[in-house]
C-alpha cells in the first residue's frame, strides 16, 4: 500500500494522551510475540466543537430498486434540506446506459455549496434520482467507489466523506470481496487514504460482506437504516463535524531485533490497519487512522522480536509509539532460565489484556454465529453463539446476551448452551452483522501510567522505570 494522499489539516486541534499496557516480564525466545494493549484518548482543544461546514465535502450515492424509488426520493429531499450552509455535496443515483453512476445534483458542473437557495433546488432535483434498471446487469460497488473518488480528486478539503445508501440493487455477486485481487477489493485500495465512507443499508435484501469491506477500508460506518432514511443522512453529517483531525498515523519505531509489527482497532471499530514504510526509516510503521474526534479508541498491538542477543533481567524498550505529539514507550524485561511469568513479578502490567483478548474472542464468535445463519447452518452458530455468551457472562458484555436473543434462545448462559429457533428472519441476522461490525466501547480499567524520560546525553525516549538508556548505556 503507497502513501495516502495528505489531508489538508482543520484549524480544530485534537489533545492526544497515549498509554500502553504490557505484561513487562517476558519469556525470551528468537521469536517472541509481544501483545500490548495501546489505549488513545482524544480531547477536543479550542473553543469550537464543530468542524466548519466549509471544510467538508460528502457525496451522497444513492442506489435503489425501481420499489423504492418515491421513497428514496423524499428521504434524499429531506436530508438535502437539512445539510449546513457552506457544506461541499454532489448528489449521484442510478447509472446510464453504460452502468456509470449518474449525476442528480447539481444541474450543471459536479459540485454545489449548501446555502438556502441551492439546498431548495437540490431537494426539488431529487425527483430526477433514476433507479437500478430491471434486467440490467449490475453496476458494482467499484464502480459507485471509483465516481467518488474522481469526484473528490476536485475538492482538497480536510474531510472528504462518501455516503452511498443501498439497498444491494448494484452487487454484483460475482465480485468477491474475500478475494484480494477482486474489483472491489481493488478499488478500495485506491480509495483507501483519499476520502471515508459510511454505507446506509436499506431494506434486507443487500449481502453484508461487502458493504463491511467497504466500511472498513475506508473507515466508516455499517447503518441500516429505513426507506426514510433523511434522519440517518444528517446524523452520519454532524457526525462529520465532530471530526477533529481527518488523519492521524499511528507511528510505531521499534529496535532492530523487532521483525514484525501489526496494529488492530479493537474499539470502536473492529479493524486491522495496514502500515505504511518510509524508505528512509525502515524500523518505523505508520498505520494511517482516520475521523479523529473527542474520545478513547483501543487498540492491539502485536510485535515479534528475537531476544536471542538481548540481556536477561533488565527493562528493554522494544518500541516507542507516537501518535500527533503523545509518545508511550513499549517495555519488557526477558527473564532469566527457570523463572516462570509472573513468578515475583512487580509492576508487570497487562492488566487488560485479558479482558481485551476475551471480548476480541466474544465479538469474534458472535459474528461466526450471526455468519453461520446466512445460510442457515444451525449446529455452526449454535456452537459460536454459545462460545459468546459464555466469554459475555464472564465480563459482563449484556450487549451480546441481546443480540444472540435476537435470534436464538439462551439456554444457560455460563455454560453456553443456546438454540436456534425454528425459523430465523433474514433481515434481522443481516442487520445484527452491521451492528456487531459498528463496535462496542469496552470498560477496560485505566492503564497504569508513569511520566516517561528522556536521557540527559542522546534524549532517547525511555519508560518511567527504566534505569539505563538503550541508546547510549548511560544510567538514568
Amino acid at each position: 500500500m503507497g502513501v495516502p494522499d495528505p489531508s489538508p489539516a482543520l484549524r480544530l486541534p485534537v489533545g492526544l494522551k497515549v498509554s500502553i499496557d504490557v505484561r513487562r516480564d517476558q519469556q525470551p525466545h528468537h521469536d517472541a510475540r509481544i501483545d500490548a494493549h495501546l489505549r488513545v484518548k482524544a480531547v477536543g482543544v479550542g473553543p469550537s466543537d464543530e468542524v466548519p461546514a466549509p471544510e467538508l465535502a460528502v457525496v451522497l450515492a444513492l442506489d435503489v430498486a425501481a420499489e423504492r424509488r418515491e421513497a428514496a426520493a423524499a428521504a434524499l429531499a429531506a436530508a438535502l434540506r437539512a445539510l449546513p450552509d457552506g457544506l461541499s455535496f454532489t448528489v449521484l443515483g442510478g447509472a446510464d446506459a453504460s452502468g456509470a453512476p449518474t449525476g442528480c445534483y447539481p444541474l450543471r458542473g459536479r459540485w454545489a455549496l449548501a446555502g438556502t437557495a441551492e439546498k431548495r433546488r437540490a431537494a426539488f432535483s431529487a425527483g430526477r434520482i433514476a433507479p437500478a434498471a430491471a434486467g440490467r446487469p449490475p453496476t458494482g460497488y467499484p464502480v459507485w467507489l471509483a465516481a467518488a473518488r474522481d469526484l473528490f480528486a476536485e475538492r482538497p478539503l480536510p474531510v472528504r466523506h462518501l455516503l452511498l445508501i443501498t439497498d444491494g440493487s448494484s452487487h454484483d455477486e460475482a465480485d468477491d470481496p474475500e478475494l484480494p485481487d477482486s474489483a472491489l477489493q481493488h478499488e478500495l485500495a485506491r480509495c483507501a487514504g483519499r476520502f471515508t465512507a459510511d454505507v446506509l443499508a436499506v431494506g434486507s435484501h443487500w449481502d453484508p460482506a461487502p458493504l463491511l469491506a467497504v466500511v472498513e477500508r475506508l473507515h466508516g460506518s455499517p447503518v441500516d437504516v429505513p426507506d426514510r432514511f433523511g434522519p440517518a443522512v444528517t446524523e452520519a453529517v454532524q457526525r462529520l463535524r465532530r471530526v477533529r483531525s481527518p488523519e492521524l498515523p499511528v507511528s510505531v519505531t521499534v529496535r532492530p531485533a523487532v521483525r514484525e509489527v501489526t496494529l488492530t482497532e479493537t474499539a470502536p471499530r473492529r479493524q486491522t490497519l495496514e502500515a505504511v514504510h518510509r524508505p528512509d526509516e525502515p524500523r518505523r510503521f505508520d498505520f494511517p487512522t482516520h475521523q479523529w474526534e473527542p474520545g478513547t479508541r483501543d487498540y492491539l498491538l502485536t510485535l515479534h522480536a528475537d531476544a536471542s542477543t538481548d540481556p536477561l533481567g533488565v527493562l528493554l524498550q522494544l518500541a516507542t509509539v507516537s501518535i500527533g505529539d503523545a509518545t508511550a514507550p513499549l517495555l519488557v524485561r526477558w527473564l532469566p532460565p527457570g523463572v516462570a511469568v509472573g513468578a515475583g513479578a512487580t509492576g508487570g502490567g497487562g492488566d487488560t489484556l485479558q479482558a481485551m483478548n476475551v471480548a476480541t474472542q466474544m465479538r469474534t464468535a458472535l459474528d461466526r454465529g450471526y455468519l453461520a445463519l446466512d445460510p442457515l447452518t444451525r449446529g455452526e452458530a449454535e456452537q459460536q453463539f454459545g462460545l459468546a455468551v459464555r466469554l459475555a457472562n464472564e465480563i459482563g458484555a449484556a450487549w451480546v446476551l441481546d443480540k444472540v436473543r435476537e435470534v436464538a434462545e439462551i439456554l444457560d448462559g455460563s455454560r453456553g448452551l443456546v438454540r436456534v429457533g425454528p425459523t430465523v428472519d433474514r433481515g434481522t441476522v443481516r442487520r445484527g452483522r452491521l451492528h456487531i461490525a459498528s463496535g462496542h466501547l469496552l470498560d477496560l480499567p485505566e492503564h497504569a501510567t508513569g511520566k516517561p524520560v528522556r536521557c540527559p546525553d542522546c534524549r532517547h525516549l525511555a519508560g518511567p522505570r527504566a534505569q539505563y538508556c538503550i541508546a547510549c548505556g548511560r544510567r538514568l
